[in-house]
């Protein structure tokens, strides 16, 4: 039994270690205001939109989106996104502030969470 409280107590650290380097950087993505044409981020469902290497739409999970000014995100909002079983589901647009501080707090909130059960 040890020896699990230790595994766990293991992970747990590795996940927290994780987690406060993911705070960090939403952390730098709030406070570095660069003035920026393209600052929204766009989310379906759970993942965020971007694009590959050849510039076509794709969705992803990632911890840094890829930004997007207005007209790329008018042109996002008439494309059609589906579920996994095959319902329509509509992308929601943030602001790139917005998203990170979201996150950011997301992460205290877990590590808070995460601190308390390994003290």
């Amino acid at each position: 039994m040890q020896l699990n409280s230790k595994m766990n107590k293991e992970v747990l650290d590795n996940i927290i270690e994780k987690l406060k380097s993911y705070a960090v950087l939403y952390e730098y993505g709030i406070t570095s205001n660069v003035i920026e044409k393209c600052s929204f981020i766009v989310e379906v469902g759970a993942l965020t939109i971007g694009t590959d290497d050849a510039g076509k739409v794709i969705t992803q999970n990632t911890n840094t989106p890829t930004q997007f000014s207005q007209e790329a995100v008018d042109e996002i909002m008439n494309m059609c996104f589906k579920n996994g079983i095959g319902e329509k589901v509509l992308p929601k647009v943030y602001g790139r502030n917005e998203w990170y501080r979201s996150r950011l707090d997301m992460v205290n909130e877990s590590l808070e969470l995460l601190e308390k059960m390994t003290s």
